[in-house]
């Protein structure tokens, strides 16, 4: 995944703004065998679903490596689209830790936008359909903002010509603003104002006018009341997840500063080097070796951290930290940061993509201690139904590899059953299958 960076430098902040009130923040030990020796420059991979959608060769290194040394996801993928860079972006974005759910939603839109732009459908295409299901599954986005996204989403697809597509997304976002108990009738109005246009735009007259009716029939009944600002803030994944402490692994912190500044070597070099130059030995020798060493750390922390956890607050962060470590790991397997810094690890995808499988079973597990402390069964549905969305969208991302699709999605339907019998007004997330492959959208249960 190579290439010298050409960015400009100028500097650019993104933002996608919701009537100014809803703003989805865009860009707010030794090695064995010696197979260390060398960083390879990553391979292109291009097949479809949002990982192999990677073009490993067209991340540029210089860019992306800088997550690996302390500078945030935001700045990376700042930096990243004010070069031109996007796959480099794209690659920051889908493995964030970091971001948001509506920051991910956001620079998706952007990013399909650019690649849009570049004549790139393709990724466009990809980068819409992932914003569309974040905004569907997400447990974090507030129906405003799933609402005005879903919009923004249509308006991309329908720029091209994506009919079917750009319709689904404005029907998903015609339930919202018809039925969603939560938005405010200031946002529900504008919202049917927005889509009557784009709804007259791809000739469904018909559905343009009843929104048009309806947001007439609104704008009426609230004339001359005074009306509070909505929120676009983002809800907590499960209530019982809001207090989860990060981790503190002081034994960890010295390994982890070795690999900042063995990175931030690697990267003084890239600067300062032609494109492809090979990156001598015994610079490429010391990064592998400061990831080996900090990944045996870590695993040795996370596994003792665990073991000595004296609450289920406790153990769900170390839990999650564990799991976001392995991601990174992944990605470095992968070469998703533009070079292969562990080639060990590349040889064995499959093996590092089992310790995260694990790790996410694992917390999934402990999630399920938690919630079966619940005295009330209406709130352990309600977590698990949080719980369930956030791991499917990360199956479906790929950012849970193989997940089992076939226990959550089942689970999940059957929460939300048991929700909607207790009176829940929500919009559920429904499936349905082309093939083997699970579609979801909202439906409206009463």
């Amino acid at each position: 995944m190579i290439r010298t960076s050409q960015g400009s430098s100028r500097r650019t902040c993104l933002s996608w703004a919701i009537l100014g009130l809803l703003v989805l923040m865009v860009l707010s030990g030794a090695v064995s065998g010696g197979a260390y020796l060398y960083l390879r420059w990553a391979g292109s991979s291009n097949t479809g679903d949002p990982i192999t959608q990677l073009r490993l060769d067209q991340v540029e290194p210089s860019l992306a490596l800088a997550a690996l040394t302390g500078i945030g996801d935001v700045d990376v993928v700042n930096r990243s689209l004010e070069g031109g860079e996007l796959d480099t972006a794209y690659a920051t974005v889908l493995f964030s830790t970091q971001l948001s759910d509506g920051e991910h939603v956001g620079n998706l839109l952007m990013l399909g936008q650019r690649y849009e732009a570049a004549g790139d459908q393709s990724h466009a295409a990809s980068c819409y359909q992932q914003a569309s299901l974040m905004s569907t599954m997400s447990p974090t986005l507030s129906d405003s903002t799933r609402a005005y996204s879903f919009v923004g989403i249509g308006e991309g697809f329908a720029t091209w010509g994506k009919r079917a597509e750009a319709l689904f997304n404005y029907d998903q976002a015609f339930a919202l603003a018809l039925h969603s108990p939560l938005i405010r009738d200031p946002h529900r109005a504008d919202l049917l104002g927005q889509l009557a246009v784009a709804y007259e735009a791809l000739g469904e007259r018909e559905k343009a006018t009843e929104s048009r009716s309806l947001q007439a029939e609104i704008l009426f009944s609230t004339e001359g009341l005074e009306t509070t600002p909505e929120s676009g803030a983002e809800q907590p994944i499960a209530n019982f997840l809001t207090q989860i402490p990060a981790p503190t692994l002081a034994m960890v912190a010295s390994y982890e500063q070795r690999r900042v500044e063995a990175v931030l070597d690697l990267l003084e070099f890239l600067g300062g080097s032609p494109s492809g130059q090979a990156i001598p030995e015994e610079l490429a020798t010391a990064v592998t070796q400061a990831l080996v060493n900090e990944d045996k750390a870590r695993s040795t922390a996370y596994e003792d951290e665990l073991a000595a956890a004296s609450s289920m607050v406790l153990k769900i962060g170390i839990a999650e930290a564990r799991a976001d470590w392995l991601l990174v790991k992944y990605r470095m397997a992968l070469g998703a940061y533009g070079l292969h810094l562990v080639p060990a690890w590349s040889e064995d995808v499959t093996g590092i993509g089992a310790e995260l499988i694990e790790a996410r079973r694992e917390l999934h597990g402990i999630y399920g201690e938690q919630i079966a402390t619940f005295s009330d069964a209406t709130a352990k549905d309600r977590a698990w139904f949080d719980i369930l969305r956030l791991e499917i969208l990360q199956g479906e991302l790929g950012i849970y590899p193989d997940y089992p699709a076939e226990e959550l999605i089942p689970e999940l339907t059957e929460v939300s059953a048991r929700l909607v019998e207790a009176g829940d007004p929500s919009l559920h997330p429904e499936v349905l299958y082309e093939g083997s492959t699970p579609v979801f959208s909202l439906a409206l249960t009463e």
